[in-house]
């Protein structure tokens, strides 16, 4: 006889977790659909998609667009191939065990990847997850974090958290394109800010 232990823990407090993950899955539908936008922004590459680019980024040379473009499509295929499966409830036991040591700072923090986890891109909600909203075009959101965690994975874009907030980011690549480029929340917000 084969004992299988079966985790019932709710991902989020405010809801089972088929409901969780049929409503990050649309989440998740929603952000592809944004994530793809952009890209056709950066395949056309108008005089107004320059623009989008040098507010967020400091610059519209032909390095920066090609990093957009690879790093947005490789977003978007990690987002496509997201299933309920890949969303856990964060633990800092969960997070040691895949290699990643635990960022102790946990307020006000929605979701963790461990950004070396390219086999099963497992993304750890946080509370905090579970009472935000949707979208918003220019406040964090469930959409805006998880474009924001797909972002850190070292197979779509590899990046930090050098600035937080995508209002507080809009500024940032004027003085420090080199980060911005690089930075989670500047790509959140080039995707969905005032799209």
């Amino acid at each position: 006889m084969v004992e299988v232990t079966i985790n019932t823990e709710k991902i989020c407090p405010n809801m089972t977790n088929k409901e969780f993950r049929e409503m990050v899955l649309s989440i998740r539908d929603r952000a592809v659909s944004l994530v793809d936008k952009r890209i056709t922004d950066l395949q056309r590459w108008s005089s107004t998609d320059k623009a989008r680019v040098l507010q967020w980024f400091g610059r519209t040379d032909e390095g920066t667009r090609r990093i957009l473009l690879t790093g947005l499509t490789a977003i978007t295929e990690v987002l496509k191939s997201l299933t309920g499966h890949n969303f856990t409830r964060w633990d800092s036991e969960r997070f040691k065990h895949i290699g990643c040591v635990p960022n102790p700072n946990q307020s006000g923090v929605a979701a963790s990847v461990c950004s070396p986890d390219t086999a099963t891109h497992t993304i750890a909600i946080h509370v905090d997850f579970c009472t935000m909203r949707d979208f918003s075009w220019e406040k964090d959101s469930m959409i805006s974090t998880l474009i924001h965690e797909a972002s850190h994975f070292d197979d779509t874009m590899g990046t930090r958290d050098h600035r937080y907030f995508m209002e507080d980011c809009l500024t940032f690549g004027a003085k420090n394109p080199n980060q911005a480029i690089n930075n989670a929340d500047s790509i959140a917000g080039y995707i969905i800010y005032n799209a």
